[in-house]
């Protein structure tokens, strides 16, 4: 394995971030890098792959899918975005793996976030009362289940002993 020096390294991987950064990168550009530099082609994409990872680590949120974003990313996404105009929206979203109509629907729930409408707050409220009602009356029958399950080992056991004490002819 060839060590570059320092200063060499650092200058390439600073045109390998310059590269990463223009959405116009040509197609072949760090192959020519490679020659320009007098580099292999397998040393520049590594380190191309090192850069992509620092900055994903940088931005934790770009490079992942977006429906793992937490709500608080999809808020700073809806902020960030608020007051750009069409050519700058297009370009976040590309650089951000988003789709518009995503982007719509973060913002149509975040107004909504805090809505005290009472249309929704009924519909919830209905939704969280019908739910409790569920959960008692499996409750109940779970507890209904355990003292029957208990009460046949009980019985079970019982058996076993009249078993134990008179022999099979007792127990039929």
């Amino acid at each position: 394995m060839i060590l570059y020096p320092k200063d060499q390294k650092e200058a390439v991987i600073r045109k390998i971030r310059t590269l990463l950064s223009d959405p116009n990168t040509p197609r072949g550009a760090f192959s020519q890098l490679a020659k320009v530099e007098q580099i292999p082609k397998a040393t520049i994409y590594l380190w191309k792959k090192e850069v992509e990872a620092d900055l994903i680590s940088q931005n934790p949120v770009k490079g992942t899918p977006t429906h793992t974003w937490s709500s608080e990313a999809k808020f700073q996404a809806v902020l960030a975005t608020a007051a750009m105009n069409e050519l700058q929206l297009g370009e976040y979203l590309r650089s951000n793996a988003i789709l518009k109509q995503e982007l719509d629907n973060w913002r149509i729930t975040c107004s909504k976030a805090n809505d005290r409408s009472g249309e929704t707050t009924s519909k919830y409220r209905s939704e969280l009362a019908s739910e409790k009602a569920k959960t008692k009356k499996l409750e109940a029958e779970l507890n209904r289940k355990e003292k029957a399950l208990a009460e046949t080992a009980a019985l079970l056991v019982l058996r076993g002993k009249v078993q134990a004490i008179w022999g099979d002819k007792g127990v039929e």
